[in-house]
């Protein structure tokens, strides 16, 4: 289908002055008989209209490109896609990976690398090298220019024959370097939000493919070159490399300093050294290890299903929480942190709030605990959220209702007082948070389970000590 084509206009010759002129000589048709000076002295012509220009036809309106008969539905707890392709439908499942390489261009910047993926409805006899070659490029941006428009990627794709379908943001990874090695200690950050492609099903195959690290693949269609494409097997191919870095450096700076890169396996413990450590973890790494700040003060950038311990001694560490880069609500996977409160948790995302718990979990024990969240749209209470008939829910299921998305789990010790005469009291402070806007909540529970009776009370703090 040409998205280019326009409307054809026609021109209408307008003859108001015959068609004046005949009707005024009909008019005055009686039956006496005129003479030439009678008709003369009567019948006056008409005064000639003057031409106007002709009013253009209505552009025809196009008709709208029928719908890919695809229809995709996501799981709203795992992120999981299933597609679901009509069965008379002709035509083809392609999904392109791309990772795009990006100069920012300030001194402090190094490179930033985007990564997505996008799934398309193709022609039975689709191929790209040959649909970019068959189009006019030169037309379609002097279309657009004409319309006062710049495409964008969706135009490309459909220039080509494709229908777009979904597009997955799968995060990015980069760094940012302002030390220029003149600071007593490097100011770098690196930054690390990509995530696993959702797990895709469906009644139809699906064709992967990834495209090159240049330039976006809409960008690369209409080039001299074509779109440089590499099939590949199937989604366990677009997996990331992920890797867990341990940067050692002297207090005040100096010469010594390592910089040491794992992969690690689940069960994995990697501890910090006596110098001051920077260990990066990726938030969306899902492989669960447990990091051990070494003596010292130390930053630590938490990932999925990571263990973190700072209680370990008196030193000032620092761990940072960044939003999972996830489809779903994840719950189960976030990091568990054990924070002495000493330490600072640097939350990064906006509207973030601290919740505060204490769970009877029954026999005279009671945990105490806090939980760190992302809520965009506000904390919003049990009782407006839940209806009676849904009562009593997990933890997990009040936050998918809310909207809310959990970002870690803090442990701050339990008070046992099974046998009176013994209690046992592992309480300890909480750790300061830098960033939750939106303050603290405290609530007390029995079991991991919320009705809607369930009261939150909005706190300048929590503090489980008695």
């Amino acid at each position: 289908m040409d998205i280019f084509a326009k409307g054809i206009r026609s021109m209408l010759a307008l003859f108001a002055f015959m068609f004046a002129a005949g009707f005024a000589a009909l008019a005055l048709v009686d039956d006496s008989v005129a003479t030439p000076a009678e008709d003369e002295a009567t019948v006056t012509p008409p005064e000639p209209s003057p031409e106007t220009e002709p009013l253009p036809e209505p552009e025809p309106e196009q008709e709208p490109e029928p719908p890919a008969p695809v229809m995709l539905e996501k799981d709203p707890e795992t992120g999981a896609v299933t597609v679901t392709v009509a069965p008379e439908a002709e035509g083809r499942l392609l999904l392109v990976s791309e990772s795009v390489i990006v100069i920012p261009g300030d001194d402090g910047s190094s490179m930033i690398m985007l990564h997505f993926a996008t799934l398309f409805w193709a022609p039975t006899d689709f191929d790209f090298e040959d649909a970019a070659a068959a189009v006019d490029w030169g037309a379609f941006e002097q279309a657009f220019r004409d319309a006062g428009t710049v495409p964008d990627h969706e135009d490309y794709y459909r220039a080509v024959g494709l229908t777009t379908l979904e597009t997955w943001d799968l995060g990015y990874y980069g760094e940012n370097d302002w030390s220029m090695g003149s600071a007593p200690r490097p100011d770098v950050y690196r930054y690390d939000t990509r995530t696993m492609l959702p797990d895709i099903t469906g009644n139809r195959d699906i064709e992967y493919y990834e495209a090159g690290l240049d330039r976006p693949l809409a960008e690369a269609l209409p080039s001299s070159a074509g779109p440089d494409l590499k099939p590949l097997a199937g989604p366990e191919d677009l997996a990331f490399s992920f890797s867990t870095t341990l940067e050692s450096y002297v207090e005040g700076g100096g010469e010594d300093q390592s910089l040491a890169s794992f992969h690690p396996n689940d069960g994995d413990v990697i501890t910090g050294t006596d110098l001051w450590d920077f260990i990066t973890s990726p938030p969306g790494d899902p492989t669960a290890i447990t990091i051990i700040g070494g003596i010292g003060e130390d930053t630590i950038v938490a990932g999925l299903n990571d263990t973190i311990i700072t209680d370990d001694d008196s030193d000032g560490d620092i761990i940072r929480l960044d939003t999972p880069a996830s489809f779903a609500q994840i719950y189960d996977e976030v990091p568990v942190i054990h924070a002495g409160p000493e330490d600072v948790i640097e939350v990064e995302p906006s509207d973030s709030l601290v919740i505060g718990y204490a769970i009877d979990r029954g026999a005279g024990v009671t945990d105490y605990l806090y939980h760190i969240v992302h809520a965009p749209n506000g904390f919003a209470a049990p009782n407006t959220v839940l209806g009676a008939g849904d009562s009593p829910v997990s933890l997990e299921d009040f936050y998918l209702a809310a909207g809310i998305q959990l970002l870690a789990v803090g442990h701050l010790g339990s008070l046992d007082q099974s046998d009176p005469a013994n209690p046992v009291d592992t309480r300890i402070a909480p750790p300061t948070f830098d960033g939750p806007s939106p303050g603290f909540q405290l609530a007390q529970l029995t079991g991991d389970t919320i009705s809607a009776e369930t009261i939150f009370t909005t706190a300048t703090g929590i503090a489980p000590i008695a």
